[in-house]
């Protein structure tokens, strides 16, 4: 471990140093910030951000959010109200959540039987002669999930 890496509990990081370890560029950070996606960093007397090392964290739970569909606007009320952590989600969060769960449950139950059929066709053991129909169906059927994530 290099001298410039500091993996102690108190360490603060510029933004810079942020953006690396998160592998996003420093106006993400920035924008995220705007958003209310990341909470409000410390600042130097200065005016430096720093940020506590579990702002990596959030930017990749937000990274990983954005990838399972929800929108910017959607992970900063998430993320106002797991900081917030004194009020009760919304009925919009709630509906939201229960939406996103709905989608996600869809989505791992193509995915097990994507899986599934793409191991019987490497093994050359498929219980249908040919998966190869079901295959692109169901990779049809996911990528059109995704699209509509996306919307």
């Amino acid at each position: 471990m290099g001298a410039t890496e500091d993996h102690t509990e108190g360490a603060l990081l510029s933004i810079g140093e942020l953006a690396r370890r998160a592998r996003v560029s420093p106006r993400t950070i920035r924008y995220y910030e705007e958003l209310g996606i990341l909470p409000v960093p410390p600042r130097t007397a200065g005016g430096t951000r720093r940020y506590p090392l579990e702002y990596i964290f959030y930017v990749e739970g937000a990274l990983l959010l954005k990838e399972m569909g929800f929108t910017l606007e959607e992970i900063g009320e998430l993320g106002r109200w797991a900081l917030d952590r004194t009020s009760v989600a919304s009925d919009r969060m709630q509906a939201l959540l229960q939406g996103k769960v709905a989608l996600l449950e869809h989505r791992i139950r193509v995915l097990n039987r994507l899986h599934d059929l793409v191991v019987e066709a490497t093994r050359g053991r498929s219980k249908k002669n040919k998966p190869t129909p079901e295959l692109l169906r169901l990779l049809g059927e996911e990528a059109q999930l995704a699209n509509n994530a996306l919307e």
